[in-house]
């Protein structure tokens, strides 16, 4: 056990590189050629972003807190960096390096096992719940959406009341506390379990992650596309959620590639010529990486200076 712990970080960085490389031959770079930026909208876009990622290890943070977790106040830099690291991860496929990966870089920094396994399950069912409760409250009424397949819309509303029911404290407990016994054949203390106020709170601040992330999308297409209205604002922000959202429920697919893009452009060719729609896809897969970029160096020079 303690050679595999050892092998982790090893493990983790050669799959983030090997997926990341991957990742970028997907790219349609004859495409990206032919983009045409206003770097204005860009720059506003980039913003937006990186306020999202240092959002969400603020979240992190809150729901570690809540959770009782010690050691935070004096490890924050360390703990940032951590959570852009593992955020990485996300280009792999699966939700398991992202959460072995913050579980296990995290806990060398002092803070509990079970908190960061907690917390770290708790963060991607409120984002998935968050997410798609926006996009289906912005679009489920908005006649375009009519190009979606009524079977398809069931689904996801079926798996939207799933994940709400999932969040249920009582339901989220027994749900950590059933794996836990499957998986180390103990119960799980009770100490660590999520209580209403933790799921409350962390549910409210993830709304302002989803604004920030909303908006970023909405200006990186409209650095593509100029044309692009404030007045199609809510559409653009319903239609990155609900891409999010299924991206992130796209186990398989690293960082919900393809998956995520088919729903961008499926939504914006409703009010865009599709090839502006296919190019914004594009374009925002590569805009993502380079704001995770920026995001991760960002956290590596603010360790160095709070060190």
């Amino acid at each position: 056990m303690n050679t595999l712990l050892k092998l982790f970080p090893i493990l983790f960085y050669s799959l983030l590189v090997i997926f990341l490389a991957i990742y970028l031959q997907t790219l349609d770079w004859s495409t990206l050629s032919t983009a045409e930026l206003s770097w204005g909208y860009a720059l506003i876009a980039t913003v937006f972003a990186l306020a999202m990622r240092f959002w969400g290890a603020y979240v992190w943070f809150v729901l570690l807190k809540s959770l009782g977790a010690a050691n935070l106040s004096s490890q924050k830099a360390q703990l940032v960096y951590v959570y852009a690291k593992t955020w990485l991860g996300r280009y792999i496929p699966g939700t398991a390096p992202w959460i072995l990966g913050k579980i296990y870089f995290a806990s060398k920094h002092g803070i509990s096992k079970n908190k960061l396994a907690v917390s770290s399950l708790l963060e991607g069912a409120l984002q998935i719940v968050v997410t798609l409760v926006l996009a289906f409250a912005i679009l489920l009424f908005d006649r375009r959406l009519d190009v979606i397949d009524d079977g398809f819309k069931v689904l996801m509303a079926v798996i939207l009341v799933g994940c709400i029911v999932a969040i249920v404290p009582a339901v989220f407990n027994r749900l950590i506390a059933l794996a836990y016994k499957i998986i180390r054949r103990k119960t799980f203390p009770a100490e660590h379990m999520a209580g209403n106020a933790t799921i409350l709170r962390g549910t409210g601040l993830y709304v302002i992650g989803a604004i920030f992330s909303g908006l970023s999308f909405f200006f990186i297409a409209k650095a593509v596309y100029a044309p692009l209205g404030y007045d199609q604002l809510l559409f653009v922000f319903g239609a990155s959620n609900l891409a999010s959202a299924i991206g992130m429920l796209a186990l398989f697919a690293p960082s919900g590639i393809g998956v995520r893009e088919g729903i961008q452009v499926l939504l914006l060719s409703l009010i865009m010529p599709v090839e502006f729609a296919l190019l914004i896809a594009v374009v925002t897969r590569l805009w993502s990486i380079i704001a995770d970029a920026i995001f991760y160096f960002s956290t590596v020079l603010l360790r160095r200076v709070f060190a």
